[in-house]
């Protein structure tokens, strides 16, 4: 079953997780495996080598990348830069009333700008429906 790496904001987890949660559903119904990384592990703030070490492994193991950007964070841009360096399909997804981030967009795969989370979700499995393979 391919991986999904699902990288989102830890500051904004807990705002986030309806979206999240509709990301896992629309993955789950594409026989992908949903890895959202922001509730896969808990690190300490002296922890950040075990956090990158455990980011760049889990990225190289994945087959694509799903960015949940409305709140851009800096660990999600790198995260996306490595997703980027190592070929994977990149889809951003950000709330409509977010700002755009234009380094993403230059990245990735597919765009999606939601306004709900059936609209993400929707939007998602549409997006997964067009990726090779």
């Amino acid at each position: 079953m391919p991986t999904a790496f699902v990288s989102a904001s830890f500051a904004h987890k807990d705002a986030l997780a309806p979206s999240l949660n509709a990301i896992r559903q629309a993955l789950e119904s594409a026989d992908v495996h949903a890895h959202i990384f922001v509730e896969a592990y808990t690190f300490a703030p002296d922890d950040q080598r075990a956090m990158m070490a455990a980011t760049q492994a889990d990225l190289r193991a994945a087959d694509l990348l799903v960015a949940e950007i409305t709140h851009k964070a800096i660990g999600v841009g790198i995260e996306i830069g490595f997703a980027a360096a190592l070929g994977l399909p990149i889809i951003y997804a950000r709330h409509a009333d977010a700002e755009p981030s234009t380094t993403v967009g230059g990245l990735a795969t597919h765009t999606i700008v939601y306004h709900s989370p059936a609209d993400l979700r929707d939007q998602l499995a549409a997006a997964l429906a067009d990726l090779p393979g």
